[in-house]
């Protein structure tokens, strides 16, 4: 890692430095510029550029640089040369000039700034407002703070110096700490350090009214007599009003200033900010690049708590009466003109002369508007041309130092804007601003693969479409999409920007309810885009075996024949015409199997009473029912059809009390818990009764049908109102079984037979049993 060649070519009264970085490497150049037997000055440089503009440049001294590659801890050895202005008449054009590169000793270290501390006697209330909303993000606020701290070591603090409090603001603000919480700059310095990150949405004038009622008041600090200072730091644009609030500071006394950063938006910061624009408001591309402005920053606010402290005091110097201009800025760029803008002159002003030439040679040429401009449009201009700028003021009598600094003419006009939106797992919407006079645009879109781009394909459009969808895209794959604009065959420099597909987007909110012994409901919210259907996935816990259901764009499911007690995962994915996305996942457990419900006796005698219940639930196959004297004896069971909610006990002994049992068994062959009633029977009297004989009729047209491998239905006839219940009893005519019998009560005239041997042959008999 090495920095490859340095030129320096003499700007005005500023010194441009050019360099060639190492090829391939990624790295952050850094230049150091020293006066020999002078101070020494470090600038930092994105690492896509390889040139630094010394400011303050003294042509009648000789500098000595040091350009160093830094990749993450790694430093190269620096490149280091010297550069002295060659005695020039004062209008005569200045020509690149070579430096003296010289070998370098084998030293791989980068000297520390020397950082601008305010040194004036003048005391000032600083309140610092923070943006912590989370569009800042935890990474980025790291940066904030060490711009904080540079800004805090700036001034002297203390409880009798110049006091520093912060407020840091999203939804709502807070005070971090008032302007005398602490006495010293350390302790202020350690504050900032362990600053935390709020997060939020971002309520600019919320917060400037938070701090004139909370932070610029005697009881949290602020001192009568002394100046007040505001800085704001935001990345974005206010969801509520800021100019009332920033009015109503300012009518305070409070002066403020505004640092934008990223996305702020500069008209409101300059809404915001004191007058004049040019030395409150600051608008910075990257939290990385916050450090630049510190020193910029910090010398307006000392100057400006230095003049606010003669002005309480009464004491305010004389205006300069001649003087450049200042603060150069260069916008409104096009392929033939720009806009160049500058800070007036002090003093009466007749008129401003602007000369221009291009960089690498040519005829300058120049522009003169009124002393009360401050602006001036360069036309008819080479594209994909630098120009050197000089603004002087003048005077009645004499004119201004000149005010200097460059501006490149663009190519043929581009897009600008391009924003890829409305992402989904296969498509994206491409919108840029319309270019004037182009005649159409080309797009131009790949996805990446090892940070190239593959697979590419292209649209054209007219002139009149700036909004285009791309479709057929790759989900959760990154893309990078460039459009040009047309000048008939020819096409501009190209705009690209990238953005990644989103995955197959699962459905939402998985949520298991209506949980019983042997089904739950399973719903959730719709996946986004166009979802064809849903896979639900279920098991056991642990069990690899799975059942599925895939069913259409419906968002709930009962699962069904589930085992009792038993717990359960549950898997819901999106179906898509691209594939299935990721599983969103529940688990449950299921109840334990429900016993018979309401269990009652009734038309109780002395050797029998009638038992019975209602169903717990729809899946059970048997009832298992059993009775036993509770003073002892033997305990008799029967087994009955899962129809069955009702079945007379007879042949008991008179006057004893019976305890019933009746436990349901379901068709996974789990068996409840058993539901238990006690019963006496009646105590028997003594009765001579008359008898008539009456004739009893028997079963008839028996039927067994509806055979299966483990099972048969029998059905019967019988027209004898007197009937109390049936006996049907079953045996396997390969007598490898007993016979079996199961009572069945006169509501019924069927039976469901099982479970059964497969592939025997049975014989049943049924008997009514009257009264």
């Amino acid at each position: 890692m090495q920095v490859l060649g340095l030129g320096c070519p003499l700007v005005f009264l500023a010194l441009v430095t050019i360099f060639t970085p190492s090829p391939g490497a990624s790295f952050k150049p850094a230049q150091t510029a020293t006066k020999p037997g002078g101070e020494e000055t470090e600038v930092q440089i994105s690492k896509g550029e390889n040139r630094a503009v010394i400011s303050d440049f003294d042509p009648s001294q000789e500098y000595a640089f040091k350009v160093i590659a830094v990749r993450g801890n790694e430093e190269s050895k620096p490149l280091q040369g010297r550069y002295a202005v060659p005695d020039l008449e004062p209008d005569e054009g200045v020509q690149p000039q070579k430096l003296d590169t010289t070998a370098t000793e084998d030293v791989n270290e980068i000297t520390g700034v020397d950082q601008f501390v305010c040194t004036t006697p003048a005391i000032a209330d600083i309140v610092i407002l923070v943006d912590g909303s989370w569009s800042i993000g935890r990474l980025n606020f790291r940066l904030v703070r060490m711009f904080l701290e540079n800004l805090v070591n700036a001034f002297t603090v203390g409880i009798d110096k110049t006091r520093i409090g912060l407020a840091q603001y999203s939804g709502d603000p807070r005070i971090e700490w008032h302007l005398n919480a602490f006495n010293t700059k350390d302790s202020v310095i350690d504050a900032v350090k362990n600053l935390p990150y709020k997060g939020g949405n971002t309520l600019t004038g919320l917060a400037l009214t938070y701090i004139l009622e909370n932070s610029f008041k005697p009881e949290s600090g602020a001192r009568s007599g002394v100046p007040k200072i505001g800085i704001l730091i935001t990345d974005g644009k206010s969801q509520d009003d800021v100019l009332p609030p920033a009015q109503s500071l300012r009518d305070a006394g409070v002066e403020l200033f505004a640092i934008g950063v990223k996305n702020a938006d500069e008209n409101e910061l300059k809404a915001i900010a004191s007058d004049p624009d040019e030395t409150h408001v600051y608008n910075v591309a990257d939290f990385s690049i916050m450090s630049t402005i510190v020193e910029g920053l910090t010398r307006i606010v000392c100057d400006r708590v230095e003049q606010q402290d003669k002005e309480i005091k009464g004491e305010a110097g004389p205006e300069p009466t001649q003087g450049p201009p200042q603060d150069l800025v260069t916008s409104e760029v096009t392929a033939r003109s720009f806009r160049v803008t500058w800070s007036k002159a002090p003093g009466a002003v007749e008129k401003y002369r602007v000369v221009y030439y291009p960089t690498q040679g040519g005829l300058p040429d120049e522009a003169v508007v009124d002393g009360t401009e401050n602006s001036v449009v360069l036309r008819n201009l080479n594209s994909l041309t630098e120009y050197q700028i000089a603004v002087f003021a003048v005077y009645t009598s004499a004119a201004s130092e000149a005010l200097r600094g460059s501006e490149t003419t663009l190519a043929l006009p581009m897009v600008n804007d391009l924003e890829l939106s409305d992402v989904t797992h296969s498509t994206m919407r491409a919108r840029w601003r319309p270019v004037e006079g182009a005649s159409g645009y080309m797009i131009l879109y790949a996805p990446l693969s090892d940070g190239e781009a593959t697979d590419e394909k292209e649209i054209k459009v007219a002139a009149t479409e700036t909004d285009v969808e791309l479709e057929g895209l790759s989900p959760k794959t990154e893309y990078t999409v460039t459009v040009y604009a047309m000048y008939g065959e020819e096409a501009s420099d190209p705009l690209t920007s990238q953005e990644t597909t989103l995955a197959m987007e699962p459905p939402g909110n998985l949520q298991v309810s209506d949980i019983d012994h042997s089904s739950a409901r399973v719903t959730w919210d719709p996946a986004p885009g166009k979802v064809r259907g849903y896979r639900i996935l279920y098991a056991p816990f642990g069990d690899e075996q799975h059942s599925e259901v895939e069913m259409g764009p419906a968002t709930s499911l009962i699962l069904r024949n589930l085992t009792s007690l038993t717990e359960y995962n549950v898997a819901v994915l999106a179906l898509y015409d691209e594939g299935q996305s990721d599983p969103i996942t529940d688990g449950f457990t299921t109840r334990l199997v429900p016993e018979p419900l309401d269990l009652r006796t009734s038309e109780v005698t002395t050797d029998s009473f009638q038992v019975s219940w209602q169903h717990p639930a729809d899946d059970i196959v048997l009832y298992r029912l059993s009775w036993t004297p509770v003073s002892g004896g033997d305990t008799k069971e029967t087994v009955l059809n899962g129809n069955t909610d009702a079945f007379l006990l007879s042949d008991l002994q008179p006057f004893t009390e019976y305890e019933v049992t009746l436990s349901a068994i379901y068709s996974d062959e789990s068996e409840s818990d058993a539901a238990t009633i006690s019963e006496t029977t009646l105590e028997r009297t003594t009765t001579v009764a008359t008898t008539t004989a009456v004739v009893r009729q028997g079963v008839k047209n028996m039927f067994i049908d509806d055979e299966t491998t483990y099972s048969l239905q029998v059905s019967w006839e019988l027209q004898d109102p007197n009937v109390l219940q049936y006996r049907v009893s079953y045996v396997s005519l390969r007598g490898d079984r007993a016979e079996e019998a199961v009572l069945v009560p006169s509501s019924q005239s069927s039976l469901l037979l099982q479970p059964l041997l497969s592939d025997n042959e049975v014989q049943g008999d049924s008997h009514p049993g009257l009264r």
